[in-house]
Order: C-alpha cells, then structure tokens, then sequence
C-alpha cells in the first residue's frame, strides 16, 4: 500500500503590511504554487490563507481566487480555515475566537464556494483547552507540529491522526512531520522522495500510512536564497512530477478524506506546546543561552534526539512577560474587546456599526504584533501602529454606543459629551496592580502609579494615533551571535553550497559597527520617567545607560494622594524616595482635559546636607518615521537644519520654552511647553537592533525626549515647581 502524503501550504500576510510587500508574495510565491498545482491535477493539497491576504487578493488579483476556486470544485485542493486575521486563538476571549473562525468559513462559502471542515492554527499554538472551542466553531480537525506529541511522551513513528477531547468535546489533530518541514524545500526533490520512501518503512504494522507536511508557503520563493532554488531550478515542478512517478509508492490526498475514511490511531491530550523554535524565543534572554547551551551539549553527547521531548522551551504567552509592550497591546485589546461586547448587547440592532466595530477588533488581533521570533513582528513599528488604529477605532464605535466621550468622528457619538471627561481605577495589564485610565473624546491617558507614575499610553482619539508605541531596548538571545559574527575572525572557506540554507542559519549584517548598538534600557521607556541627575550628566551617558541617576524614582511606586474623579481630572501621586542619599518628596499631578495632559511636579528635600542636581522628567514618543521631512521637531525661537529637524536627530539645546514634534502625514502636532521655567533638553532616537528577513538592522521605535531643570534643594526651603503641558491638536 502505497504511503499517504498530507500537503498543506500556509500563506500569510499580516494586516498593515505594505501593499508591495503583498505583491511580491503573490508574484513570487502564492500564484506560482497555483500555476505548478495546475500543471500537476494528479497533486492534491490544502492551502490555507489568512484573512488580510484573503482580502488583499480579492481587492487586488481576484483571478487568483478564481483559480483557486476552480482547483477546490475540480477536487484537487481542500481549504483549511482558521481565525480570520490569523489570531493567537489561546489568548482571545472566547467570543472572539469563536468569531473569529465563524468568519473565515462564511467568507470561504462566499468567496470560495466551502466551508473548511479543518483549521491552520495561528502558529501551532496548542492549548489543552481548544477542543472544546473548536467544536463550538464546527471545526473537526487541525494539525500541528510532532514535536507537541513528543512533549506528551509519545515515541516512534506518528502517523495518520490522532483524537484528543476537552470535557468531552473531542477533534482530531494531525501531527506535521518534522523530517519532512526540514526537507521541503530545502532538501533537493529526489531526497525528498527518498525521505518520504523511509517514513513508509518505518511505520510500525497496524498503523496507517499516512505521514502530514504543513508549513509556510512563504517557504516556496519569499525566504532567503528560496526564489532561485524553488523556482529558478525548478524545485517543486521537478517534486510534483516525482510524486507522479512514484504513485505506486507516495500518493497525495486530502484531510478531510482521512478522517472519514481512516480510523485514528489512537488517544493523546497534548500539553500547551508550539514548534520547538517558538519554545526557544519565548524564553527570557538569559534562560535562551541556558537552552541553548543544554542543546549544544546534548547534540555534543549525540543525545539530542532522546532528550527532545523533556527540553521544551518556554509557551506562547511567555512574550506578554518578556515584552511588557506586547502585554499593554494584548491587554488593551481585551480591554477594548469587553466594551465591544457590551456596545452590540446594549445596541444589538445597530448591525452597520457593529460589523465594523467588530472587524476592526479582530483586525487588532493578528498575532504577528503581539512576539518576535526571528525576524520582524513586534519590533516593526507599523504593524504595532495598525493594532493600535484598529483598537482606537474600536473603542470609539463602542464608547458612543455606551454613552461615553467619543471622537467626533465616531457614529452615534454625543457632541454633548465633547468636553467630559471620565476616569477609571483598573488593572487593565493583569499585574494585580491599578492604572489609573483617563479618557476624554480627544485622549486616551493611562497612568501607572506602581511604576514611576509614569504615564503609559498617551493616544490621540481623532487621528487614532498611539504616541507612546514605543518598543524599548531588550536584549535578544541572537545578539549573541552577532557579537560572534562581527569578532575579528580568521577568513574561513565560502560555502560554495547550491542549495538554500535555513533561514535559522542565515547570517547577514546591514551596516557595520552594528554590535555598538547593542545597548538595553534598565526601565520602561515611558513617559513622564523621574530622573535626577548630577550637574556633570551629558547626553551621551544618558542615550547609552552609562549616566548614573542618583535618585530612585525611575519606575519606583508613587502612592496615589487623590485619583482622578470625573468632576475632578487630576490624579496626584507622592514618592518620597533619596536622592544622593537625602531625602526627597516628589508631589506629581497629572491633569487630563479634552486634549491636553499637564504634568505638575513640586520637589522638596527633607533631610540631609544641600543638593545641586538635574532634574529630568523623560519622555518617549514616536510619529512612527525617524527619518522624513513629514514628521519632525520643532523648538520655540529656534531655526534647526533638515538634519537637525528630523525625529532621528539628537542634540542638546539650551533655554527651551517649548518645543513641538509635528506630524503632517497625519496632520496633527504634539506641543510641549515648559510654564515655570526653560529647561535644558536632550533628545535622542530610541533605535533597537533586531534580526529581520534582510538582516540585522537597526530600526527606529521612537524619540526620547528630556528637559533638564536645574534644582538647588535645601531642606525647608521652598519648594521646586515645575509645570509642563503637552496639547495635541490638528494641522
């Protein structure tokens, strides 16, 4: 009997990515991989395509749907659903979830004339709770990786499928042959076909013969080195004509066929698991060199095999830990997800405004924003700006809906409402700790008393702009490997290989020096962060974390005085803290009005001999691009050249009453204004160093900016009054 091959390609595009980007996947990859399954009816698969590129498609090349239509009516090619923007299913409120798959099958019958039976999960993210939410969305099978059934203690061959329940509620998982996501396409077609010849061999008597290969479609044309090996030799038109030569041992056919044909080969319950890579990246930095280093040892002892099922790396949700950024987006879109449901109980019949309210939601929930791996995801600034659109549109439709302040724009918004302004005690981040979460129909402000009294999120409702999408800088477990790339190093032989390597092998640099700026932040780059400083602190000791503060309010708890009530829009906090080894009281305002956040300081000294210090209240915005005449400073009084203008900038300026970060792409301006006195401000670009397709880069995620105010402290003097405003309006 000849052994049965499962194909699933897996094509994705994040919502927010650039139109070209979508282009080039479709040219270089998605059409091609239709055109070869044409030339090959004797192939049949399952392609799986996620919502946004669904969408692009349609708008963009709806010949390509077309096409893919006529392969499912003529049988050759079975669709797998899954959450429409392609979700993190395991950390969704279940209505969405189940929203979100519900959406994807009524757009496949629309569009592409089925409803998927079986899913592609976001990432083979596995829970051992998603039986029961699948079979509420009607979904009846998935596949994920072998190496989810070895951390459950399986051994020896794996095939067919397997069932596996929640309470009763039961589906069907495939599990995705490693050797076989290893070899396809990176193994030449003939070892390929010699690999699939072993994995019949070596299924055990009584089990089916039947062996799943799912990955990502990406693989065939937009992965490093894979246009030239796929296409360009020809690799997938020479791997589907071997699969019809050989049709007498390697046959292809569908997962749906299976399950109705095939029993499964037996019980398994599946801890929370992903692919071994994801296990790795989800680790803090430290407990990555640690993993890595057993690995190391383990291949070193030729023991690596046996041990892999007990090393399992770190789960999904470890990146709401090591990234507190992510963990703000997830948290807010729950947050934004709640007011959503309660808006559609309390209006159901508002169905125009729901739809989008909704859509716009789930769009929020594409995973790629929320983690980072090996390339881009969290670290792209505009992909993070697009879930941070999407929620501020969100949480507009369903704030009017709930008789809340709204932006003008919003439907059903109540003009009478323009000037209120409503203010929370919540934790909205799940850190058993309150925020203080303020919103007028002009900001969205989130204060965090328990860290510095820093101010969160600032956003601007009428251009859903998120100032405070600032990704700070972390240490990655790869910039190891760059340190050891950039050494000094003796010329080693080329690899004179025709063949692709992984794209975890791959090693290119963007520019040189990149290992200088290799720098990691020691707190949250917030705003509103409390330094004090000597009067010998520069810029560039402050920029690389060299400088010392001497105080130690940089995200220490403040204690809430007063929180803001609605009448009342202030919240004050206190922090009586040292600095230099006096005592120091930091009483701290924080006003919200329609469009304005003032931030008040008094600064007094309570023991202990004079101080002479800086005092530097840290702000870190972005307007997204660091480098373009469309969004730039401005200072009150000053001329600056284009170089000096742009938000990438850095320099230091004297006596500075006010100065203004303007964005005219999205036609609005942030002003900040010093009232008391004209401080010193540094400013200087936040810049991350991160992996991505095209190679280490450095990437700009925002602009920090610093007043420094000179402060001759004496206890019973006095105290220091510094009063700063920052007004967003529209140009």
């Amino acid at each position: 009997m000849p052994l049965t091959l499962l194909l699933a390609f897996h094509n994705h595009q994040p919502d927010g990515n650039f139109d070209e980007v979508f282009a080039q996947a479709h040219a270089d990859c998605y059409v091609r991989i239709l055109d070869e399954l044409e030339r090959a009816p004797h192939v049949k698969c399952a392609l799986h395509h996620t919502g946004a590129l669904l969408e692009w498609l349609d708008r963009h090349q709806p010949k390509y749907l077309d096409r893919l239509r006529a392969l499912v009516e003529r049988g050759q090619v079975e669709i797998l659903g899954g959450g429409f923007y392609e979700p993190m299913l395991a950390v969704l409120p279940e209505r969405d979830a189940i929203g979100q798959i519900r959406m994807m099958s009524d757009w496949c019958h629309r569009r592409l004339g089925v409803r998927p039976t079986g899913m592609w999960l976001a990432e083979r993210v596995w829970e051992p709770g998603l039986p029961q939410l699948l079979e509420q969305a009607q979904v009846k099978f998935t596949l994920i990786d072998d190496n989810h059934f070895r951390s459950a203690g399986m051994t020896g061959a794996l095939r067919g499928y397997y069932a596996t329940e929640k309470a009763g509620h039961a589906t069907a998982i495939f599990p995705i042959e490693q050797k076989l996501r290893y070899a396809i396409p990176f193994a030449s077609p003939e070892e390929t076909i010699a690999t699939l010849a072993r994995l019949a061999k070596d299924t055990p008597p009584g089990y089916a013969q039947v062996v799943t290969y799912g990955d990502d479609g990406e693989k065939f044309g937009l992965w490093p080195g894979t246009m030239e090996w796929v296409w360009g030799k020809g690799w997938l038109r020479k791997f589907f004509a071997l699969l019809g030569e050989h049709q007498d041992t390697v046959t292809t056919s569908h997962f749906g066929t299976l399950l109705k044909t095939t029993p499964s080969s037996g019980r398994v319950y599946l801890p929370t698991a992903s692919y071994e890579e994801m296990g790795e990246w989800a680790l803090p930095c430290e407990a990555q060199h640690i993993y890595l280093d057993v690995r190391h040892d383990l291949e070193e002892r030729k023991a690596l095999d046996k041990a892999r099922p007990f090393l399992r790396g770190g789960i999904w949700q470890g990146f709401l830990a090591k990234y507190p950024e992510a963990n703000l987006m997830h948290k807010k879109m729950v947050r934004v997800s709640g007011k959503v449901a309660a808006a559609i109980e309390k209006h159901p019949g508002r169905e125009s405004e729901n739809r989008q309210m909704v859509d716009d939601l789930y769009r929020a929930q594409c995973n790629c924003s929320y983690w980072h791996g090996l390339f881009g995801g969290l670290y792209l600034n505009y992909l993070r700006d697009t879930v941070y659109r999407h929620l501020l549109v969100a949480e507009a439709f369903a704030d009017a809906q709930l008789g809340r302040p709204a932006p003008a724009w919003a439907p059903n918004a109540d003009p009478a409402l323009a000037g209120s302004v409503i203010a929370e005690n919540v934790d909205v981040d799940g850190d058993l700790a309150e925020e203080i979460v303020v919103q007028s129909s002009g900001l969205d402000v989130m204060i965090r008393p328990h860290e510095g009294g820093a101010v969160e999120e600032l956003a601007y409702r009428p251009k859903t702009f998120t100032l405070t999408n600032v990704l700070g800088r972390h240490e990655e477990g790869y910039h190891q490997k760059l340190r050891e790339y950039l050494a000094p190093r003796a010329p080693g032989k080329d690899d004179d290989s025709t063949k692709p390597k992984s794209i975890h092998d791959i090693i290119k640099v963007k520019e040189p020096g990149l290992d200088r700026h290799l720098i990691y932040d020691r707190y949250r780059r917030l705003c509103f962060v409390d330094h004090f400083f000597g009067r010998g602190a520069t810029l560039t000791g402050f920029s690389s974390e060299k400088e010392r503060d001497l105080g130690d309010f940089a995200g220490a708890r403040y204690t809430i005085l007063r929180p803001p009530r609605d009448a009342i829009h202030q919240a004050v906090l206190e922090r009586i803290g040292t600095v230099d080894g006096r005592t120091v009281r930091v009483l701290k305002t924080i006003a919200v009005g329609e469009r304005v956040l003032t931030v008040g300081y008094v600064i007094s000294q309570q023991s202990g001999p004079p101080l002479d210090v800086l005092f530097a209240p840290e702000l870190s915005l972005t307007l997204l691009d660091g480098n373009s005449q469309e969004r730039v400073y401005e200072f009150a009084d000053r001329a600056l050249s284009p170089e000096e203008r742009v938000l990438s900038s850095r320099g230091e300026l004297r006596d500075v009453a006010a100065l203004a970060l303007v964005n005219h792409a999205n036609k609005f301006r942030v002003d900040l204004r010093f009232r008391d006195r004209r401080p010193t401000v540094w400013r200087f670009p936040l810049e991350t160093v991160s992996n991505s397709e095209a190679g280490f880069e450095r990437t700009y995620q925002g602009s920090v900016i610093t007043p420094l105010f000179e402060l001759a402290l004496t206890v019973g003097a006095e105290p220091a009054a510094i009063t700063i405003d920052v007004e967003l309006s529209d140009i």
